[in-house]
């Protein structure tokens, strides 16, 4: 079967980027029949919740940066001085970044330069702020999407591209669209957050910004399901660097575009029975959605061992004995999860390993709306 070609007004080597509609339609009708009876999602407070703790510890963890949700939410209401200063600026620039998009500014090349400057504060070397100009790079900057030595990093546009570039990027952000759901405004999103790491406008911080932008987009045309898109990136963020290096090279955005669709809905599925538990477990905190969201995103009955090798690979490490009595202990006791049963081993000299699961009675396995995940 032989598809239509649609170019993008976004350039890319010499070329433009294009992209295949008709092989996005099945994940388009799925999300939008999955959102038709889920108007919560479609709102302020929802965005509000996601956005100012876990949307922080996830766009930072794509770039491999293990920012608890716990200490993010200490840090940013002021009950946590940490060690880690670096750690502490990152964690209140995306706090702070995420307020200015918030305001529905315009995205243009002196907002989106307050923008960075939000998102950059405190964390820039000293050459990488006298090499920058006034807006963008003025030297080449190397993309390095594995750590074997053996692996050619990417190349950047010329720096005397760059102004071209993110003027074609500011007309189609800005472009007036005549679109029929909301699942458009986000495949258009995720065209600029490729088109953005594409460009790198920076010598640093060019992913964390342009997934914010992305995020802006969304924000400024009231899309708000879908800002949760950085979770699922940072559950299979091999797959992401390489299907952004595909793109570079064909040109083809739909592989990526399919990619964001699919892990977006992924993402939703959870938050819907996340928010069924809620409805019947009033006094979740910030690391309790933290703990549900790792469980459903580990698939089905897990041991505790389990649950502390996931944690830690996306976390500092904890002891398990740790993340029992502060992730997995207040679950229990709040009746949201149970025990299924002891394994044969230990946590450590005297506790024993046990398997867990969600408790069946706080949500419905709804088939039609639970395409994706696999539930206990």
């Amino acid at each position: 079967m032989s598809y239509s070609r649609e170019a993008l007004p976004l350039s890319i080597d010499k070329s433009k980027l294009y992209l295949i509609k008709e092989q996005l339609l099945g994940n388009v009708k799925e999300l939008e029949d999955f959102l038709k009876d889920n108007d919560y999602m479609n709102s302020e407070s929802f965005s509000k919740r996601v956005l100012f703790s876990q949307e922080i510890t996830a766009n930072n963890a794509v770039e491999g940066y293990k920012d608890d949700v716990g200490i993010v939410y200490e840090v940013l209401n002021k009950k946590l001085k940490i060690s880690d200063k670096e750690k502490e600026q990152r964690i209140r620039n995306l706090y702070n970044g995420y307020k200015y998009i918030y305001e529905k500014r315009e995205i243009n090349k002196e907002n989106l330069k307050k923008l960075y400057s939000i998102l950059s504060k405190g964390l820039l070397s000293k050459d990488d702020i006298e090499a920058m100009g006034k807006y963008y790079r003025k030297n080449i900057v190397y993309i390095y999407y594995s750590n074997f030595m053996n692996v050619e990093p990417d190349v950047g546009i010329p720096a005397t591209e760059i102004d071209r570039y993110m003027d074609e990027y500011f007309n189609f952000a800005n472009g007036l669209e005549n679109f029929s759901c909301s699942t458009d405004y986000f495949i258009k999103s995720q065209i600029l957050h490729f088109q953005f790491v594409n460009i790198h406008p920076y010598y640093d911080l060019n992913g964390r910004t342009s997934r914010t932008t992305s995020m802006w987009y969304l924000l400024n045309n009231r899309v708000y399901p879908y800002i949760i898109f950085n979770r699922g990136i940072n559950l299979n963020k091999n797959k992401y660097y390489k299907i952004i290096r595909d793109v570079k090279r064909y040109h083809n955005i739909t592989y990526f575009l399919n990619y964001m669709l699919d892990t977006v809905k992924i993402e939703l599925e959870k938050e819907y029975i996340i928010d069924m538990i809620k409805s019947s477990s009033p006094s979740l905190l910030a690391v309790d959605y933290q703990t549900i969201h790792y469980i459903l995103s580990m698939n089905g009955n897990i041991s505790l061992k389990d649950f502390a090798n996931f944690y830690n690979s996306h976390n500092d490490k904890k002891t398990i004995k740790d993340i029992y009595l502060t992730m997995i202990e207040p679950l229990l006791n709040k009746g949201v999860i149970i025990k299924v049963r002891d394994t044969s081993s230990n946590i450590n000299s005297k506790d024993k390993n046990f398997i867990f699961e969600l408790n069946k009675s706080r949500y419905e396995d709804n088939k039609e709306k639970i395409k994706r995940l696999k539930i206990n």
